[in-house]
């Protein structure tokens, strides 16, 4: 209870918001401006995800507009900038000065064709454009605000991840687990979701399965899925049983104030095959040598293929990240106000730069029996990462 009275809404400074404006707008040389919809790029550039949009000029000397539907008067309590009423997108190329001819960015990544349509017929001969990865690329690198927040997302997560042992038994069900965990980080003040920019990828706040249910197959783009608790939330806990001498995965993702940290640790009752128990070490060696390369001047490319060629040389090459023809595809990825954010540890050539705080996450799929593994969020620096996740790394034993 006392940690639920301490936890408070913080809002975000206007110097945040200035700083946030002035570097999305170095990268808008060949647009007017951005209208932004999606609550999470309006929250990041207006302090506020009430329901409306953010208009971004390009001019740097220029504010962004804040228009709000419903609600403005908590809108107007939550962000540093002017709130204006939102009452017709017919209205919306006058109301924000937007000129003939003009590039408008919107997020098409996100942006539901209806939305665009309206807005379209609003702006009349505007050209839209897509401005969503020069967002992306922006949010990839957080301020010392930020960092605060994501460095309490980690401590959430280290206690609701470490009160496992106190609520863990044999014989009861996943599902039954993964609620006395959430619990525990829901009293710390976690919103109960986490965000992913993907279309039809809907995260519950974490993956709790053990045995076989961790490494069985799913939708959603993580090495893990689970069997989940219905057809329409295929992955996740579930209803199985926890067994003696079995890995329970527990990935979770802490969430404070909105920022996101994401932590997994294998836990067990009893011992496990010695298959699995060597599996985990190869793990952490191979988060060690990925961990070793995520420097400003990397790239996730660079990142990635370590990590592989670390995984192979152990001898893990068919099960680290999943089984062959179903590998997730990456090892790692940024975390913010989503948890998929940029960089990508993946074969793209995303930059590595200071002050990216980025989740590293080699796991060791056998179907039909389970996964071991590890995932911590780290904090890039000039003299190397700073793991900001804290709870041991070995295979925890009940």
């Amino acid at each position: 209870m006392k940690e639920r009275e301490k936890m408070e809404l913080i809002l975000h400074p206007k110097s945040e918001i200035d700083s946030r404006t002035k570097r999305l707008q170095s990268r808008m040389e060949d647009l007017a401006g951005a209208i932004l919809f999606q609550s999470v790029d309006m929250l990041y550039f207006s302090g506020t995800a009430q329901e409306g949009l953010v208009y971004v000029p390009a001019d740097p000397g220029a504010e962004p507009v804040v228009m709000v539907r419903k609600s403005l008067e908590r809108a107007r309590e939550e962000s540093p900038l002017e709130v204006a009423p939102l009452r017709s997108l017919r209205n919306l190329k006058a109301d924000l000065g937007v000129p003939e001819g003009a590039r408008i960015g919107l997020e098409l990544d996100v942006l539901p064709f209806n939305n665009y349509a309206r807005v379209e017929r609003a702006l009349g001969d505007a050209v839209l454009v897509d401005v969503s990865e020069r967002i992306r690329h922006v949010r990839s690198v957080k301020s010392e605000f930020e960092i605060r927040l994501i460095r309490e997302a980690a401590r959430m997560l280290d206690a609701g991840i470490g009160s496992v042992p106190e609520h863990l038994r044999e014989g009861m069900a996943e599902i039954e687990l993964a609620a006395q965990v959430e619990a525990e980080m829901r009293r710390m003040g976690h919103q109960g979701s986490l965000r992913f920019r993907r279309f039809n990828q809907e995260l519950p706040m974490g993956h709790l399965m053990a045995g076989p249910n961790a490494a069985y197959p799913s939708c959603v783009a993580s090495p893990t899925g689970g069997v989940g608790p219905s057809l329409l939330q295929p992955q996740g806990p579930g209803f199985r049983k926890i067994r003696r001498g079995e890995p329970i995965l527990v990935d979770y993702g802490g969430v404070y104030n909105g920022y996101t940290a994401d932590e997994t640790r294998i836990f067990s009752i009893g011992p496990l095959p010695e298959e699995l128990e060597d599996a985990h070490m190869a793990a952490l060696e191979v988060e060690r040598a990925a961990a070793e390369a995520l420097r400003p001047g990397s790239s996730g490319r660079r990142v990635y293929e370590i990590s592989e060629a670390r995984g192979e040389e152990l001898g893990y090459k068919d099960h680290l990240g999943g089984p062959v023809g179903a590998k997730c595809g990456f090892v790692g990825h940024g975390v913010g106000l989503e948890i998929d954010e940029i960089p990508v540890l993946g074969p793209v050539d995303h930059e590595i730069l200071p002050n990216m705080t980025v989740a590293i996450e080699p796991k060791m799929i056998y179907p039909g029996v389970g996964v071991v593994g590890i995932e911590d969020t780290l904090l890039t620096t000039d003299e190397g990462p700073e793991r900001l996740t804290g709870l041991s790394q070995e295979i925890w034993r009940v």
